[in-house]
């Protein structure tokens, strides 16, 4: 028996790789994970009294006039002599203790339920609370380079599964085991050499489940990631169905959703042929148990061994005790297919932040706003040389403009600063000090961005403008919208600032969307703006609007500005030019009234050039 337990354990050392990382998730609910040990232990006692009143019934109420019982081994059952008690009464009793017994295992199985339900809820919500929490801490990088719906996939369906192996496997074998102790420990007073008959199906029955079980895992494992390529198709072409059907490609688009479809449909059909090749090999090996088990009853019977009763409840008892067999081999395919899913959730977890803090990282103060960038390069891991060897400094209060074609790095230089991404050498510094010296949560605090696409979440206009300072009051939050010029428009909006915008701001504009990131930013108060081609997909009207926002937002700011076109109103105090990632060019715009407005002597821009 215990080499059963081993040979199927050995069949997925992944499954308790697994369970092992997720234990401290299952350790604070010791107790009630306890408390449905005791109630399987309950349910596994009736199981194993579950076939006595049928005994009784068989042979004293119907095997003949009281006390003539030839075959029975004893004439009391729990100190009760039954010989002396009327077939009447044999029948009701047994009657009422079958019902009785039913009561108590249904009473038992209905609250294991409930405690290994509560438990497991609360387990897969603080995975998947952690599991997201540390997706916001993986870099940009990490999330532009996979599929997004294999990543939600994750974080929604393979956590749920990932559940049976960390609570209801576990209990499910503990029970299991119970109930197939108590009841080998019934059959072998009753009868030893049918119990060991009836023990012959053990060897094949873990040969089959430890020969299938890691099939079934790599299957699923497959399947899994099969389905996620569904979701990102899926997730992709509902993002862009204006565009699909504009261009006439929704065929298109379809016909490679199918193809996926069809390909996570035939990886999903073989782990269902594997799961049901290894339910009727255990059903074809119980049934052989149960014939051999027959032959050998019958013998004992015609022999006085055993009485006709007896023979029905050692029967009743095989039943039984082939029914923990099979839930312990097929948890082995369980555990197979969660331990599957679990992989693919530890894959993540175990995927450390490419850009984290320093152990001697301190709190970045407040800032004045002077930006430096010093013999900076940039590799991406894909190989691409994206900025050589860029040196020049922005002055506290300067707005500059980063220009150059698509391709030289301007993007790629300004999400330097707030570490989205580090470089691959030299160093950003922010009022002199390197960026890396400062904690990531504190320094981005000192930067705002507002990105070419503006992201809007499924909020209130007023949410999302508050969204960086959550704290903000709703006074602070007027205040910034009439700043960034928000209030033009929200009066036109249902619910005005309180109007929910659809996911990824869909109810707005593209101008709408753009002065609503304008505000989130002017609330932040951060002393250095970062705008990343905010005028590319506006038209002349929305870009006077934005322009006329921005200069509301930056007065008194340092201001960094990446587009690749002129903006009337928007002169810069420096232009930076790039080319090919290197710097191209660096010059003072000639307007003198911004720079004495700003408070910025010339001297500073002069030791601003190269």
């Amino acid at each position: 028996m215990l080499s059963m337990f081993r040979r199927i354990a050995s069949a997925f050392p992944r499954a308790e790789r697994v369970r092992r990382y997720f234990l401290p998730y299952v350790r604070p609910h010791l107790w009630e994970l306890a408390g449905a040990l005791v109630l399987g232990a309950l349910v596994a006692l009736t199981e194993v009294l579950r076939p006595w009143p049928l005994q009784v019934v068989f042979d004293f109420a119907l095997g003949g006039p009281p006390g003539h019982h030839p075959h029975h081994h004893g004439q009391e059952l729990f100190g009760l002599k039954l010989s002396s008690l009327s077939p009447v009464t044999l029948v009701g009793g047994a009657a009422a203790a079958i019902v009785l017994i039913s009561a108590v295992g249904g009473f038992g199985a209905f609250g294991q339920t409930v405690m290994l339900s509560n438990v497991g809820q609360r387990v897969v919500a603080r995975i998947r609370r952690d599991l997201f929490r540390h997706l916001m801490r993986l870099p940009v990088s990490f999330h532009t380079g996979r599929e997004h719906g294999d990543t939600l996939l994750r974080l929604t369906g393979d956590i749920v599964l990932l559940r049976e192996l960390l609570v209801g496997g576990l209990l499910d074998g503990c029970a299991a085991l119970l109930t197939l102790v108590g009841t080998l420990g019934v059959m072998l007073w009753l009868e030893p050499r049918l119990t060991l008959a009836s023990l012959a199906i053990v060897p094949p029955v873990a040969i089959a489940s430890a020969g299938l079980s890691e099939r079934i895992r790599r299957s699923v494992q497959r399947t899994r990631a099969k389905e996620g390529n569904v979701a990102s198709r899926a997730g992709e072409a509902l993002s862009a169905i204006s565009v699909l059907q504009a261009f006439g490609a929704t065929g298109k688009v379809t016909e490679r959703f199918e193809r996926e479809n069809r390909s996570g449909l035939r990886s999903g059909l073989k782990a269902s042929r594997l799961e049901a090749v290894l339910a009727r090999s255990l059903d074809l090996v119980t049934s052989a148990g149960v014939g051999v088990t027959l032959a050998l009853g019958a013998w004992s019977v015609r022999t006085g061994r055993l009485s006709p009763g007896g023979l029905l409840v050692f029967f009743a008892y095989q039943r039984t005790l082939y029914r923990p067999i099979r839930q312990i081999a097929r948890l082995a395919a369980r555990s197979a297919k969660s331990a599957a899913c679990g992989e693919r959730i530890v894959e993540i977890l175990e995927t450390e932040p490419a850009i984290a803090d320093r152990p001697d990282a301190v709190p970045c103060p407040p800032l004045a706003g002077e930006i430096g960038f010093d013999n900076v390069s940039m590799r991406y891991p894909r190989g691409d040389q994206a900025l050589s060897e860029v040196s020049f400094s922005i002055p506290a209060g300067c707005t500059a403009v980063i220009r150059g074609e698509s391709g030289a790095g301007k993007t790629t230089l300004v999400s330097l600063l707030p570490r989205l991404i580090d470089p691959t050498g030299g160093r950003v510094l922010v009022d002199g000090r390197d960026v890396r010296d400062f904690t990531l949560e504190s320094l981005r605090a000192q930067v705002a961005m507002v990105f070419q696409e503006s992201v809007l979440l499924g909020f209130s206009v007023r949410e999302n403008i508050a969204l960086g300072v959550p704290e903000a009051s709703a006074e602070e939050v007027e205040q910034a919208a009439w700043r960034a010029g928000v209030m033009r428009f929200a009066g036109e909006l249902p619910n005005g600032l309180d109007t929910v915008v659809g996911e990824r701001g869909a109810l707005l504009s593209g101008g709408q969307r753009q002065r609503v990131a304008l505000a989130r930013a002017a609330l932040r108060r951060s002393p250095i703006l970062v705008l990343d081609e905010p005028f590319a997909h506006l038209d002349e009207t929305n870009r006077d609007h934005v322009v006329k926002a921005l200069r509301e937002v930056s007065a008194g700011r340092t201001v960094l500005l990446v587009t690749h076109r002129d903006t009337p109103g928007l002169e810069p105090d420096l232009e930076v030019e790039l080319s090919g990632g290197r710097l191209a060019g660096l010059r003072e715009h000639p307007a003198p009234a911004w720079r004495v407005a700003r408070g910025v002597p010339r001297r500073a821009l002069e030791e601003a050039a190269p």
